[in-house]
């Protein structure tokens, strides 16, 4: 039982600080290294800002679209797809894991458009043969995103 009491030991240590528990050895230090706060002078953004009008600001999208390519792994181009693009839906391949709200929260991060309808179909993989071997493609799913009228995506590049 010589391992588990390593282990036991271990996991206590892991919360503990090493830093000292006197707080008054350490405040005259900081005290002394504290950095003079200065008001910076405020300047009006426009005109409008100096005689109280609203300013528009530039919409800046506040979501990470790192994750979103990791929903959307790649637009499905084929005939039928292309021929869906006139109809303002475009089609996706997606991770089997994924869901609805999670393929519409990704074209919206990536594309910046909020899609009106979203839905998916799980393809199931065709049995293959390589000669004498047989095997089946792996089952993927698809994604079919409706956007709104006049709002279109490139998805070509």
């Amino acid at each position: 039982m010589g391992l588990f009491d390593r282990l036991r030991k271990k996991h206590e240590n892991v919360g503990k600080d090493k830093k000292p528990t006197n707080p008054t050895a350490v405040a005259p230090k900081a005290a002394a290294l504290k950095p003079v706060e200065t008001k910076p002078e405020e300047k009006p953004a426009s005109p409008d800002a100096s005689r109280g009008g609203k300013v528009a600001k530039p919409r800046v999208l506040k979501t990470d679209t790192k994750h979103a390519y990791r929903t959307l792994l790649r637009p499905v181009l084929t005939e039928k797809s292309t021929r869906l693009t006139s109809h303002n839906q475009y089609v996706f391949a997606v991770p089997t894991s994924s869901s609805k709200i999670e393929v519409r929260d990704a074209v919206f991060a990536a594309y910046g458009i909020r899609p009106v309808h979203v839905t998916t179909l799980n393809v199931h993989g065709k049995a293959v043969r390589f000669g004498r071997v047989s095997g089946t493609q792996k089952n993927w799913k698809k994604a079919t995103v409706t956007l709104p009228a006049g709002k279109t995506i490139d998805v070509s590049s």
